[in-house]
């Protein structure tokens, strides 16, 4: 952040205030002592991320200011560490102190600055860096710097509040669950006084244990001075958000996974299914003579006594980042015998036995490797360099997560950020992180955004899309050459979506004034009134043709009751009938309606049985005995109902167009429900398929996705969580 008194800085954000927010209540928390995580990455910069806002409905300076320090210092109370120091005791060992020390709050100003400027040009601009704190500050300050700085800046249009959180004390699960919590008592505190906030259980409790085996006798030594970034902080680069819609990222999941042919092995040689049948359909024997039969039994034993190796499934994330590494490696143009090297970050609170708590604070993360060569990368296609990677993610469990402990220990090191021979990619954050339900109390985010953080060539961050259900942002750092050339790479530009504007950005038309619109309302009525009043008859048929009108209009928005998994009874094409059809109240949406008591009137936002199977892994199939659940699938079913169900009615046309509602769901996970144009509800970014069913009393929508937390999420699709 420059300082608000420097005549030549051609910055356009200048501070407005600087002071120091400490939590709300003291301490009670012990040092923490830095893990084999932690350490390696005191050597990175602080981690930057920030959400751009709306405008809210009150003053700034003197109503959203207090609220944020308000809020900010209560979540320091429920997360201690964040208002400490570093402390690097006499045997070498790192710690947090607990110590109350406070952490760096920054009101700054931009007012010419727009949210198009932000979000307008193609490549991330370079006054976005403006927003942060900590501006490509070493984690290893952390001794004197404060752990954490929160920036909130006025922009013309909107507001954006940007985040410094030292790489050494949190991984992205541990940065957005604090995120998070800031955002969850900014909005309710609102609703409650100071004292009933302090009181109040936060959804996602930080998990400060310390007995794991990540926490090492191992001893990291640093120079005088302390580590420096392990890359290049002046080579030229150019940065880019590149979206992904969720219908693009399915198609290239369905085509990633198109060739899952099994294949079989027999003492001989490894043979295909395809291969099989192939040479069954081409032999010149007749099928019903004694050669036919031959063939037939060899077939048949081939399938009996081999043992199936059934192709891995693809998931959509692994598809998309298999076709960025294809199409990098192609655009840097690398000679065929280069090693390309491909590193994911994989959470390993999961992959530990016995397991670390899903909201254990601090790194619990190690980057795995893919390496191939240029040739091979290129020669093969998007499917095997997703096979590559999938492979090596699946393989990282127990047992390799503590060799990459134990390697460590014997070579402690900092963590060799960075592209060292030109030839590697390095991805960072998730799609997964919950960066989109951070609301704190005037709507939710329009955009995501980071600082010049940890920024080299090849590195790429992944954001979840605004528009949810399964979209995808990512941001891609590459030097300029590549970008341009990766600019035009027709396999991977065929994927991504054409940027549509924020509502922030979108045109207004002119309104007119209140006052103008009172009058023209007011002359109105009153013409019309005083002919009415002068023809009785034509009052009598006035008041026939209202009446008529309601009860026309009150017969066509009653809901139709309509039996469990049939289609809403309306007059379309064979076409429409079929995709009804497809997203009708399936099995698993029929088991989810009988678990809620008839009596009471709720609205279920059931999602469709295509969703169920993609999002969930559940099909009726393998998950269903008869019409009977297994102990695993009810405690599935029962998760997602009390997420997707509201204890009352709502119909698609209780809900405006122009405005965004919420609505607790029955186990208190908040609903932002909104209505485009031509109907559709989108509720926490999961679109519907289908509206207004009804069961009895309750209101039923079928949605293209299932609605959950991000803890949720995590647990029934680890394999995707970095």
């Amino acid at each position: 952040m420059p300082s608000s008194n420097s005549p030549t800085s051609l910055t356009q954000t200048q501070m407005v205030a600087k002071s120091t927010v400490f939590p709300d209540q003291p301490s009670t928390l012990g040092d923490l002592k830095l893990s084999v995580s932690d350490l390696p990455m005191l050597s990175c910069h602080y981690i930057q991320k920030g959400l751009l806002f709306p405008l809210p409905p009150f003053p700034i300076q003197h109503s959203l200011i207090p609220l944020l320090k308000a809020s900010l210092s209560q979540s320091l109370s429920r997360f201690p560490p964040l208002a400490g120091r570093l402390t690097t005791y006499s045997d070498g060992h790192v710690h947090i102190t607990c110590n109350d020390a406070g952490v760096d709050f920054i009101h700054a100003s931009a007012p010419s600055l727009s949210t198009r400027d932000i979000l307008g040009p193609t490549d991330v601009p370079n006054c976005v860096k403006d927003l942060f704190p900590f501006d490509r500050t070493v984690s290893y300050t952390g001794h004197h710097n404060s752990i954490l700085a929160v920036q909130v800046t006025e922009l013309s249009d909107a507001v954006f509040i940007g985040c410094a959180l030292n790489h050494a004390v949190t991984d992205g699960t541990s940065f957005w669950n604090f995120f998070n919590t800031f955002a969850e008592l900014c909005r309710l505190s609102s609703s409650s006084s100071p004292n009933e906030n302090k009181k109040l259980t936060i959804a996602k409790q930080p998990d400060f244990s310390r007995s794991s085996v990540i926490i090492s006798p191992a001893v990291l030594r640093f120079p005088e001075g302390g580590p420096k970034v392990t890359f290049s902080l002046t080579e030229p680069l150019r940065e880019r958000i590149f979206s992904f819609s969720r219908e693009a990222i399915q198609n290239l999941k369905s085509r990633t996974n198109s060739k899952k042919w099994a294949e079989f092995q027999n003492d001989d040689a490894l043979i295909s299914a395809v291969e099989i049948l192939g040479k069954q359909s081409n032999d010149p024997y007749e099928i019903n003579n004694s050669n036919g039969a031959r063939v037939t039994s060899i077939i048949e034993n081939w399938f009996k006594n081999s043992n199936a190796k059934t192709a891995p499934e693809i998931s959509s994330f692994q598809s998309l980042c298999a076709l960025l590494w294809r199409s990098v490696t192609r655009a840097r143009k690398l000679p065929s015998s280069k090693t390309t090297t491909f590193r994911m970050a994989v959470n390993c609170r999961h992959r530990l036995e016995p397991k670390l708590d899903a909201y254990y604070f601090g790194n619990a993360i190690q980057s795995i490797p893919t390496y191939a060569t240029a040739g091979e990368v290129l020669s093969n296609d998007t499917r095997w360099c997703a096979e590559q990677l999938n492979k090596n993610v699946k393989e990282h469990d127990n047992d390799k997560v503590r060799g990459v402990i134990e390697d460590w220990e014997m070579d402690p090191r900092v963590f060799p950020l960075g592209n060292f021979d030109g030839a590697t990619m390095t991805m960072g954050s998730s799609p997964r992180f919950p960066m989109y339900d951070n609301d704190f109390g005037w709507g939710r985010p329009l955009a995501i955004r980071s600082g010049k953080a940890n920024k080299f060539d090849g590195k790429i961050s992944a954001f979840p899309g605004r528009e949810g259900a399964g979209s995808v942002d990512l941001e891609v750092v590459l030097a300029p050459d590549t970008m341009a050339l990766l600019e035009t790479d027709s396999e991977f530009m065929q994927y991504v979506s054409s940027r549509n504007p924020t509502p922030a950005e979108e045109p207004r038309g002119k309104i007119p004034s209140a006052g103008k619109l009172a009058c023209d309302s007011g002359s109105s009525k009153t013409m019309s009134r005083s002919r009415i009043l002068r023809n009785p008859i034509a009052f009598a048929w006035g008041a026939v043709l209202v009446c008529c009108f309601l009860i026309v209009t009150i017969s066509m928005l009653r809901l139709p009751e309509i039996p469990l998994g049939l289609q809403y009874p309306t007059t379309k094409t064979s076409k429409q009938t079929s995709e009804n059809d497809k997203f009708s109240i399936g099995r698993f949406g029929k088991i989810m309606l009988e678990m809620l008591p008839e009596d009471l009137a709720f609205t279920v936002f059931v999602p469709s049985e295509e969703a169920f199977e993609r999002d969930l892994r559940l099909s009726p199939n393998e998950s269903l005995v008869g019409e009977k659940m297994n102990d695993e699938t009810y405690a599935i079913m029962s998760r997602v109902l009390g997420f997707s169900a509201v204890p009352r009615r709502l119909a698609s046309v209780n809900v405006p167009i122009d405005k965004e509602l919420s609505y607790d769901s029955i186990s208190g996970f908040v609903l932002y429900i909104s209505k485009e144009e031509d109907g559709a509800l989108t509720v926490n970014r999961v679109r519907s398929r289908r509206v207004d069913l009804r069961k009895k009393g309750s209101v039923v929508h079928i949605m293209d996705g299932v609605i959950m937390d991000a803890e949720f999420q995590q647990s029934v699709q680890p394999e995707e969580q970095d």
